[in-house]
Formats: C-alpha cells, structure tokens, sequence
C-alpha cells in the first residue's frame, strides 16, 4: 500500500508536534516551512488532524496548533485507518471486470490489508520520535529541555 501525500504530511506535522516543548504552540506557517509544504495544504490538514482529535487548534492572535492527545496514545494504524480511505484498495465493481465473480484476489487483498494495518496498530506516534536528539537535529529544532509529550 502506498501512503498518500496528504497522510505523509499529517504524519510530519504530527512529528513536529510531537517534538515540541510540552503545551508548546507551534503555527501552521511553522509546519509548512519547516517540511516546504504549501501553507493552504497544511491548513486542510490541519483541520482534518483537528477534526479527527488528534490536534487542538486555538484560534486568535496568541493561537497555534499543539498534540491534543500524547504522542503514546496516538496509533499509527488508527491513524492511517482516519487519513486513509483502507477500505477501497481494489473495487472490481467499478471497474467491470469479467473475473470479478470468481476472483479471489479481493479477498487477499482484504486480509493483507488487515495485516497491513495490524502491524501499523502495534506503535504510535511515541515510536516514531522516540530518538528525539535526532529528530529535532534533522528537523533543525533545538532540542527541547522537556521530553516528548508522551504522558
């Protein structure tokens, strides 16, 4: 399975998020420049990653977007399962195929998905920012006094 664009970026934005000093605001203009994203895209992002709970956004001259939740209890399956539509890898319907009602390559792809995405739930986002010296130094972020909000 290949990621969208989009779930790259709510990933990397989580990252950076993750990476923050704890309660730390951190801006979209902040996200988009950091990874050369286009402003407008982190914004629709945002608000998905907003939507779905994962992020707070405050509004207002002193607001900004931080973790909503810690890093440990964001899951990667569950997170991937939100950004991404898991459910359509292959629609044999839509398509017309001949073969559709005796092929069984839908059925093996269900079950590698469910594999897939089994193997996804057994981390979160703490796992991905567990070395946090070397994240902050490939994002250029000075590394934080704090550790990472996993509480």
């Amino acid at each position: 399975m290949q990621l969208t664009l989009f779930t790259d970026y709510a990933l990397r934005t989580l990252v950076f998020l993750a990476l923050q000093p704890d309660q730390q605001l951190s801006t979209i203009t902040e996200v988009a420049d950091r990874f050369s994203i286009s402003r407008n895209h982190v914004v629709k992002i945002v608000h998905q990653l907003g939507m779905k709970g994962y992020i707070d956004t405050i509004r207002g001259k002193h607001g900004g977007i931080r973790l909503a939740r810690s890093a440990r209890d964001i899951n990667l399956g569950n997170l991937i399962a939100d950004m991404e539509n898991v459910s359509c890898l292959l629609d044999c319907q839509r398509e017309g195929c001949r073969l559709a009602p005796g092929c069984r390559f839908q059925a093996i792809m269900r079950k590698a998905m469910r594999a897939f995405m089994g193997v996804l739930s057994e981390f979160t986002l703490a796992d991905l920012v567990r070395d946090e010296e070397q994240m902050c130094g490939l994002l250029g972020l000075e590394i934080p006094v704090t550790t990472v909000r996993t509480e």
